[in-house]
């Protein structure tokens, strides 16, 4: 009889009576080099720009490939969308991203020959799996929970962090939305980005967008009701006079001031006021202003 192979890493399985003399050999081969390589090794692959046609990861029976290895790389210049093909079986990867985007749209996604696929980030090193028909990534909102404790929970993560958001060891960001469900310590600044507010009769301010805002009055204006707020939502607007200055502003409903009343602006050309803000209701967003900074 001969030998036959395990279905996912392509281990050999040696027939009774089998090889002889040459057992010890090709079990130490085939069999317990392979587990280490499927459990360590880190695989290089480079894709040539102008590759349209696809990649797939070489699959051996019982002999080196690149479909074992656990951790992959990939290089080159990319100029047009390309899919990766892995092994319709069970298994994970991590998959870093290390090519260049030579054109726009030059995607690139780790999929089955049937299965759907998942797009791999430019610049960016994420823990895929595949469950023999499609690939998915482990930390979509759909993925994997690993661990009980709320620190340890990452399958709510909307999207991976990539290479950039990384430095000495710390996040500098996040690329999309996180909620925490317990208490968490940073030993470092956490950033919110200054978002840039439309200048328009009507200012438009959507608070899904950030908690700090900033616009110049080229005239007298609006201060619309914010959109997709959060009940405890705090933050601050900066709001700056033009080069003519004397500006006013109305607010929606939903902010509320002390006393019930708006304080008026400072109105010296180019003078800066700040709106503090929490977000109390649905509909209540209590607001105090600190006017006139150097």
């Amino acid at each position: 009889m001969a030998s036959t192979y395990t279905n996912n890493i392509r281990l050999e399985k040696q027939a009774d009576g089998e090889n002889p003399n040459s057992w010890g050999a090709i079990l130490n081969q085939n069999v317990i080099d392979l587990v280490d390589a499927a459990i360590t090794a880190y695989t290089t692959i480079s894709i040539e720009s102008g590759t349209t046609t696809g990649y797939s990861l070489t699959t051996n029976n019982g002999a080196s490939d690149q479909a074992r290895s656990p951790f992959i790389e990939l290089t080159g210049n990319v100029s047009a969308a390309v899919s990766i093909t892995i092994p319709s079986v069970s298994k994970g990867y991590v998959i870093k991203n290390k090519t260049t985007e030579a054109s726009s749209g030059a995607t690139i996604t780790l999929k089955t020959a049937a299965g759907t696929g998942k797009s791999i980030p430019y610049n960016s090193a994420i823990f895929v799996v595949c469950d023999s028909v499609s690939v998915f990534s482990a930390v979509d909102a759909a993925g994997f929970n690993f661990g009980t404790a709320a620190s340890a929970n990452i399958g709510a993560c909307a999207t991976e962090i990539p290479d950039t958001s990384i430095a000495d060891g710390r996040y500098s960001q996040l690329a999309a939305a996180n909620t925490f469900t317990a208490a968490n310590s940073f030993d470092v600044q956490v950033n919110s980005s200054l978002v840039s507010l439309t200048d328009a009769t009507s200012i438009a301010v959507d608070f899904a967008t950030g908690n700090h805002f900033i616009v110049q009055l080229g005239g007298n204006r609006t201060l619309e009701n914010p959109t997709n707020g959060k009940i405890g939502q705090v933050g601050h607007i900066y709001l700056i006079q033009d080069g003519t200055g004397s500006r006013t502003l109305s607010y929606g409903d939903m902010y509320k001031f002390p006393n019930g009343t708006a304080p008026t602006l400072s109105t010296s050309i180019n003078s800066v006021d700040m709106l503090v803000f929490s977000q109390r209701g649905t509909s209540i967003v209590d607001c105090a202003i600190l006017q006139a900074f150097g």
